[in-house]
């Protein structure tokens, strides 16, 4: 079986120590492939709990839009936070899904959406490594997350000068 959160990776500053962690993954239930159509709940309880010990955690998703149009969301029983609630009536956001579950204050989702396999616009760079720096400064356990855990979070870590460590 392979363990959520899938292609979990810690990364380090290339100078001075930081105060916080920073980590990538892919989205809940990408340990099964990117075949499936529908993740059910307890598949993305199990992602949340493998993510890092920490008081809190600040999920930075860049989760948005595949090139057709679907939103990367559209696998769960919650939406993103950009999504119209009225395609998805009824649907919570995600962070009000993690909310109900694991109470308020214990994880905060910060969504930056993006288009799956295209570069990461440079005012969503900008955005982002400025949110991460003023985050780890004060100490925070960041979790940025993509659809496979390597491409737009590698971009945003590289651009911000972050190294995975091995």
């Amino acid at each position: 079986m392979v363990q959520e959160p899938f292609r979990l990776r810690l990364w380090r500053q290339n100078g001075p120590p930081i105060n916080g962690r920073i980590f990538t993954c892919s989205r809940p239930g990408r340990s099964k492939g990117s075949a499936f159509r529908k993740i059910e709940d307890a598949l993305v309880e199990r992602w949340v709990n493998g993510l890092p010990s920490a008081e809190r955690i600040i999920i930075i998703s860049l989760l948005g839009r595949k090139p057709a149009g679907r939103s990367e969301f559209g696998f769960y029983s919650f939406r993103g936070g950009f999504d119209e609630p009225s395609d998805r009536p009824g649907c919570p956001t995600f962070q009000e899904w993690l909310d109900d579950r694991y109470g308020s204050g214990r994880y905060h989702v910060i969504e930056y959406p993006t288009v799956d396999l295209e570069p990461v616009p440079r005012r969503i760079l900008d955005a982002v490594s400025e949110k991460v720096s003023s985050l780890l400064s004060t100490g925070q356990t960041v979790v940025l997350v993509d659809s496979g855990g390597e491409s737009r979070t590698g971009q945003v870590c590289r651009f911000i000068g972050l190294r995975r460590c091995e």
